[in-house]
């Protein structure tokens, strides 16, 4: 027999109450040090919500500082020319809503954040934040709505940033992304 979903309550009573300052650990706004943190950070994952409802999430990256703040609630960057599947951007066409994690190589501590997203093609946006046209069609500027540090946690559990932890995907036999991509679309059996 399968057990039924836990409510909220039952999941709260199981785990019990987090500690005052981990409850209250959350700004709806940018300050000192999650603006240091962030203006650190070369890698955000943003997640979205696609057409069917799901969560998509897509990993974004440059030199720290490519986050632009512009003030405590708003953040912007350009955007890479990548794969051109734009699934982000499709999904933003339709729901706005975004979840953010921004994160800094070696440090465990992680800064999550959710807020609503827009995407802008103006030239000068694009040239004010150090792009050029022809590798950066849009940027994306994100309205934050709240702010929260998370702790190392899942990042300790699994060795991330420990180089005795790190795998040589050749010398472990795993996949390419080639490989995946052409596997993944032949499982499917349906041709495209």
């Amino acid at each position: 027999m399968e057990n039924s979903p836990l409510t909220a309550a039952e999941l709260q009573a199981l785990y019990g109450q987090p500690r005052e300052l981990v409850a209250e650990a959350w700004a709806a706004g940018l300050e000192a040090t999650t603006r240091a943190f962030i203006a650190a950070s070369p890698f955000l994952l943003l997640s979205s919500i696609n057409s069917e409802g799901f969560t998509d999430m897509s990993p974004r990256g440059g030199s720290p500082g490519f986050i632009n703040v512009i003030d405590d609630h708003n953040i912007e960057f350009l955007d890479q020319l990548g794969n051109r599947k734009i699934h982000t951007f499709r999904n933003l066409s339709d729901n706005n809503k975004v979840g953010l994690c921004f994160m800094i190589p070696g440090v465990k501590e992680v800064l999550r954040a959710y807020g609503v997203a827009k995407v802008v093609n103006d030239l000068a946006t694009i040239e004010r934040l150090g792009g050029v046209p022809e590798r950066n069609r849009v940027a994306v500027k994100i309205t934050l709505h709240k702010v929260f540090p998370h702790c190392s946690n899942a990042l300790n559990l699994a060795g991330l940033w420990s180089p005795e932890t790190w795998l040589n995907a050749k010398d472990e036999g795993l996949p390419s992304l080639l490989e995946m991509a052409r596997s993944l679309a032949e499982s499917r059996g349906d041709n495209g």
